[in-house]
């Protein structure tokens, strides 16, 4: 499903938020894995309920918990923000699903703040990451001459990936020791999303295939469903065979300017390319008309002449 319209930017983020919102009913509906039975009753239950406005807060009111995570077996620092809803005396016995987010280069756990928000505004737990040695850390305080090529240098997989494992493994652990505010997770109902480089996370975790490495770099059976925001096949390669085993529903979100970034030379076209590629079945992509990088970005946008390199998340 490819939609297209010429909108004014303040109706394109809500376009965004609404879609979005419309997978992450996905999510909460899926659980670990994808079944057309679990999406005909989503889609039933779409039908049934139609007032529902998803451009709109939700009910939740919502909570923000800034932590450190120490991953023992990698001996790595993992900054989180979850954002999780206020559960009322109705929801006494309700588990939320989960929505991790990763940012772009460059960025922190700030990457994502509208879209973290009103997730949980709905009801959906959003785990936040900061991945330490692709995060702001390479672009502050740096030459601005420097940054283009610090931030290229920190373009590896590796790290981000494996924090998305180690989140998802520490999520698990502290909503089964009921630890709060963990103790209203649902922990069957996890899924993903990203920018940029958070969306080549996405991508990964959700069953991309490395060009250079055989097999599934990033797969993780316990996310259900995805998100990505800006998504790019950066190796042009074999690309059915990149994402041929991305099963799980997927959306995609670009934009007709959401070029390069990183004079890398990357094309609209590019952005397309992973879902143009994905099987059939339950992968959707948006295109908004005069959409660039930075509209995807899910934080408050400095003012266009302000953004460069060193201030933006890639």
């Amino acid at each position: 499903m490819t939609i297209r319209k010429a909108i004014p930017l303040l109706w394109k983020y809500l376009l965004v938020v609404a879609i979005s919102c419309m997978l992450a009913f996905v999510i909460s509906q899926e659980g670990r894995a994808s079944t057309m039975p679990a999406l005909n009753e989503v889609r039933n239950s779409a039908t049934a309920a139609p007032t529902t406005r998803y451009a709109a807060v939700g009910a939740y009111a919502v909570h923000t918990v800034d932590a450190t995570w120490h991953d023992q077996a990698r001996q790595r620092e993992l900054p989180i923000r979850m954002m999780y809803p206020e559960a009322t005396e109705a929801d006494a016995d309700r588990k939320f699903p989960v929505i991790i987010f990763s940012h772009g280069l460059g960025g922190n756990k700030a990457g994502g703040k509208l879209w973290g928000e009103h997730w949980a505004s709905h009801g959906y737990v959003v785990v936040h990451l900061q991945h330490p040695g692709s995060d702001e850390m390479i672009r502050k305080k740096q030459p601005a001459k420097q940054v283009e090529s610090r931030l290229k240098s920190a373009m590896t997989m590796t790290n981000l990936v494996g924090d998305v494992h180690f989140a998802i493994d520490e999520i698990l652990r502290r909503s089964a020791s009921k630890q709060a505010p963990f103790d209203i997770v649902d922990a069957k109902k996890i899924g993903m999303s990203g920018h940029s480089f958070g969306a080549q996370t996405t991508q990964s975790v959700a069953g991309q295939a490395s060009a250079s490495v055989a097999g599934q770099s990033g797969f993780d059976k316990r996310i259900g469903a995805a998100i990505a925001f800006s998504p790019n096949a950066r190796n042009s390669t074999k690309l059915a065979n990149q994402f041929g085993d991305i099963r799980m529903p997927f959306f995609s979100i670009t934009g007709t300017k959401d070029r390069a970034v990183l004079n890398d030379g990357t094309t609209v076209l590019q952005r397309t390319l992973p879902f143009v590629n994905m099987p059939n079945g339950d992968k959707y992509l948006l295109v908004l008309d005069g959409g660039d990088h930075m509209v995807f970005g899910g934080h408050t946008m400095p003012r266009r002449a302000q953004l460069a390199v060193r201030d933006s998340e890639i």
